[in-house]
């Protein structure tokens, strides 16, 4: 088994901190460069599930609370749409606290929710709405959508009816909202929006499985989570290394490291891009897959060592180089 063992690593850092050394040795991998979709989806198409699942903000509520949602959900969450000249701009805001979050989706249940038709629900510091029945939401998260005009995410036509009149709605209320009032007071900008996406009913194990079962996960992520729940795959908290990854999973296993380790982008990038050089060498990974935040995707075989040729500038300089 050992042989056919295949890692995906997701790291939440940009392929511009990758060190010149390992540079190097990721330009004898196979290189993929692409627009930035769901990590979820290109770590799935890495491990050759060639169908996707649908309703990921669905699945993000299973992977939090553990349990398959009832009924109709959508993820809900917080942003900022900026005003420009000639169109919006939408921009997350991952730096809610709970508290803040809890307090919105309270206000709106109040405000807006209505018997046996919509539902505001907080979990932690991520949002959701619950309706009797489906609805159009937005084509991609606001991780994916940020920095863009949320017109092309957006649901058209005769889709859009139902969800355009929520969003108005739910605009309108937060414009009143006093966490609102604070936000501004202290200089962040105000949440005058949900963003609406990944709505759907979170499928039963029989219909969402995968034509093969699914590597163990190691992670926190609440949408990894909740799909590899939905299709009963191993799944398990970051152990926080990779090597223990692969004691636990020695026939391959998928992690996705947690975005609290940012902060030494450059220096994690060097050590799990070490772990994973070793574990080839040694022919503990028979192919190991690396998904850069960036949209980069490396995959590296045992045997790409004697590749002869090299792709230095397939993979970008560290910052600051020449």
């Amino acid at each position: 088994m050992q042989r056919k063992a295949h890692a995906v690593v997701v790291l939440p850092w940009s392929s511009n901190g990758v060190s010149a050394e390992h540079r190097r040795w990721l330009a004898r991998s196979r290189l993929l460069r692409s627009t930035r979709g769901e990590v979820l989806l290109e770590a799935l198409s890495a491990l050759g599930v060639t169908s996707p699942p649908e309703a990921l903000g669905a699945l993000r509520l299973w992977g939090q609370t553990g349990q398959q949602p009832a009924g109709w959900v959508a993820a809900a969450d917080p942003v900022c749409f900026e005003a420009r000249l000639d169109h919006l701009v939408l921009h997350p805001l991952p730096a809610l606290s709970e508290g803040e979050v809890a307090e919105i989706f309270a206000y709106l249940q109040k405000t807006l929710a209505t018997p046996d038709s919509v539902e505001f629900v907080s979990v932690g510091a991520l949002g959701y709405v619950r309706r009797d029945q489906p609805m159009a939401t937005a084509s991609a998260s606001p991780e994916v959508a940020q920095g863009s005009s949320p017109e092309a995410f957006l649901p058209s036509g005769g889709e859009a009816g139902a969800h355009d009149r929520l969003q108005g709605e739910i605009q309108m209320c937060l414009y009143e909202a006093d966490v609102n009032r604070r936000r501004v007071q202290h200089g962040m900008p105000p949440v005058n929006a949900l963003w609406l996406w990944g709505g759907g009913f979170a499928e039963p194990p029989l219909k969402q499985s995968p034509a093969k079962p699914l590597p163990a996960l190691f992670t926190g992520d609440p949408v990894f989570k909740g799909y590899w729940q939905s299709v009963q795959a191993p799944v398990a908290d970051w152990p926080g290394d990779l090597g223990a990854c692969l004691e636990v999973s020695p026939s391959g296993f998928v992690a996705v490291l947690p975005n609290e380790e940012r902060a030494d982008g450059a220096g994690a990038i060097d050590a799990n891009l070490s772990v994973l050089r070793r574990m080839l060498q040694r022919g503990r990974l028979r192919r190991a897959t690396v998904l850069f935040a960036d949209g980069l995707r490396a995959d590296r075989g045992r045997w790409d060592a004697l590749r002869l040729w090299r792709r230095d500038t397939a993979v970008p300089k560290e910052s600051g180089s020449g």
